[in-house]
């Protein structure tokens, strides 16, 4: 669909068509209007989570609800499951979306009025930051999961497209933050098993910095507003990526005219 590479790309070139073509895709098939209309760079600051409690519980769901509403996701039922062991993880539910995904229009089923089982460590209170990333992921995976149009690559890259998805609908900073982080415990299935540094997602930590200069070039959202949320060891990646995207102006103007 789009010709990149007439200069030597940042990235891989596969990486990089991947991720032109993936917001493609998400455009074609998660909105196109909301992403104009009602996404927003969704900060590390009390500007887009200023809830305080008492308790963990109530604060962690505090900030599910907040997520859900940046994330156009308000109206799909869910539920908190702390989880310290594997075994904690509950099953997941049939989900069918029946009608539009995001928005107060989005129309949603899951099996026997269930609900769709967020998880969680309670010990990431600890690191909100890299919680609020965890619950980005696990809330856009179902869409990722459900998108009868395969995302490039096929279905197996419905993990990657989990990531792209979560920074389409404006976790950018939350994922490439936390590309590399340091473990605080807990289960492997929700990344944050023995202690060491962690991967966070399927794309590399350039890629989603990558992804994120492509969602703000789209949003027309300056770098002054990124870089100081943004970790000071990606900021020179970030700066080379919105030079490279810039310069893609036919390209641009393609994505743009989806």
């Amino acid at each position: 669909m789009f010709s990149l590479f007439r200069r030597k790309p940042l990235l891989d070139e596969g990486s990089t068509e991947w991720i032109w073509e993936s917001f493609a895709w998400a455009l074609r098939n998660f909105d196109r209007d909301l992403f104009y209309s009602h996404t927003v760079l969704v900060t590390p600051s009390k500007a887009h989570f200023p809830d305080q409690a008492d308790d963990g519980a109530t604060l962690a769901q505090l900030i599910l609800d907040r997520i859900k509403g940046y994330m156009g996701l308000e109206r799909w039922p869910t539920r908190l499951v702390p989880v310290r062991e594997e075994s904690d993880i509950p099953p997941s539910p049939h989900i069918a979306i029946t009608g539009p995904a995001r928005g107060t229009g989005a129309m949603i089923q899951i099996d026997q009025g269930q609900s769709l089982p967020i998880c969680y460590d309670p010990g990431l209170l600890r690191q909100p930051n890299l919680l609020i990333g965890m619950m980005a992921q696990s809330l856009a995976s179902p869409l990722a999961q459900l998108c009868p149009e395969s995302p490039p690559g096929g279905d197996e890259t419905r993990g990657h497209a989990t990531d792209l998805l979560a920074i389409f609908m404006g976790f950018g900073l939350f994922l490439t933050n936390n590309a590399f982080n340091y473990n605080v415990g807990g289960c492997g299935s929700c990344n944050c098993g023995p202690k060491g540094v962690q991967l966070m997602g399927e794309l590399t930590e350039g890629q989603m910095a990558y992804a994120l200069a492509l969602f703000a070039i789209l949003k027309g959202i300056p770098a002054s507003e990124v870089l100081p949320h943004l970790k000071s060891t990606v900021r020179p990646f970030f700066k080379l990526a919105l030079k490279e995207i810039k310069g893609m102006k036919g390209e641009l103007a393609q994505l743009q005219s989806l």
